[in-house]
């Protein structure tokens, strides 16, 4: 089986720019006191959604960092075993 490092690279690179592009995004908010009484006054959707794309950008920049280490690592022992891990 062959990995091609370099494409493993350059996803993680486009996954860790996805995830600060998300990161940077700001949300409206919504007023509770402004939806007194309404189906959806008691929702706190923007808290939700603002904590949900936090823990969501989090994860893709740890897997970013772990494609990434794991490229790395793969080139390393390759390299340090005579070429007899990657094929």
């Amino acid at each position: 089986m062959r990995v091609d490092l370099g494409q493993v690279r350059a996803v993680a690179d486009r996954v860790r720019d996805a995830a600060a592009e998300i990161g940077e995004m700001r949300w409206p908010g919504l007023d509770p006191d402004e939806l007194r009484g309404s189906a959806v006054g008691g929702i706190a959707s923007s808290a939700l959604v603002t904590a949900r794309l936090e823990d969501m950008v989090a994860d893709m920049r740890g897997w970013a960092v772990a494609a990434r280490t794991s490229a790395d690592a793969l080139e390393r022992a390759d390299r340090e075993h005579g070429g007899r891990i990657g094929g």
